[in-house]
């Protein structure tokens, strides 16, 4: 179980990494974060690589074709996305739901949840309302964050008008920077690479140009930029974050992390 003392500071940090890192197979081990963090990267940006395709694994399927329930203690899809949707509370303290929502090619630490097989993949995108569902899921948790699509075809992303609030909690909750990783993840997985680029360079805005959120820069620089499978976009994008990164002294708000057994990249 991670660490959960909001006083922590670098030495909790580096206690949540070990054990991510320890939940990994062998081949990620012995490895600094930064090594961790660039293998993880690299293999994800290349297709997972000599990954093997379980024919019969189809979970991923059933949920966003609203045939089951996610678990544990959760609902289908299409009453998740309605009745959950603006229910902060339950969303932030519910730590199962997101590995179905945002399924990856990679193992999480819901053991009811089953990583993402490339048949389902394109099972998914091939069914109009089950693709629909990918949008509403990113919708959902840009308004959780404090943030909306502004337009379905650019993937221009603006700040909600709560914003405010939402942000604060953004600032002070590191665990939801894990759950970025994995919706960037996800959209790069099911065609949805429009959506990743727009709302790289607005959260690249709110950390460095009005500070809004401040806290998310060491998560945009060391990872989530680096979820761009384009190379000349990753590139572009990390010029601009090191040239923010220059200009900015460095400005945090309170932490308090909250961090999961569920909640993993």
């Amino acid at each position: 179980m991670m660490s959960s003392n909001k006083n922590e500071g670098r030495g909790g940090r580096k206690r949540r990494h070990q054990d991510i890192v320890s939940y990994f197979p062998v081949k990620y081990k012995p490895i600094s974060r930064r090594q961790w963090i660039e293998e993880d990267l690299k293999e994800y940006r290349q297709g997972y690589v000599g990954k093997k395709d379980d024919s019969k694994a189809n979970l991923n399927v059933l949920f966003y074709t609203n045939q089951i329930e996610s678990r544990p203690s959760g609902d289908k899809i299409d009453e998740i996305h309605k009745l959950w949707f603006g229910d902060y509370n339950l969303l932030e303290r519910h730590h199962g739901f997101i590995q179905w929502l945002f399924p990856i090619r990679e193992k999480g630490m819901n053991f009811h949840c089953q990583e993402l097989m490339k048949h389902e993949t394109k099972t998914i995108l091939k069914d109009k309302k089950a693709r629909r569902r990918l949008i509403v899921s990113f919708k959902l948790m840009l308004d959780f964050y404090g943030m909306k699509l502004v337009d379905e075809e650019t993937g221009e992303v603006e700040k909600a008008p709560n914003w405010e609030e939402r942000f604060a909690h953004l600032n002070r909750s590191t665990h939801n920077h894990l759950r970025i990783t994995r919706i960037l993840k996800f959209l790069g997985e099911f065609e949805l690479e429009k959506y990743q680029v727009p709302w790289l360079e607005f959260l690249l805005r709110a950390a460095f140009v009005d500070a809004s959120l401040p806290n998310i820069r060491d998560s945009l620089g060391t990872y989530w930029i680096g979820c761009v499978k384009e190379n000349q976009e990753r590139q572009r994008l990390m010029g601009l974050y090191n040239e923010y990164e220059k200009k900015q002294k460095p400005v945090y708000h309170e932490v308090s992390d909250s961090s999961s057994e569920y909640d993993t990249p």
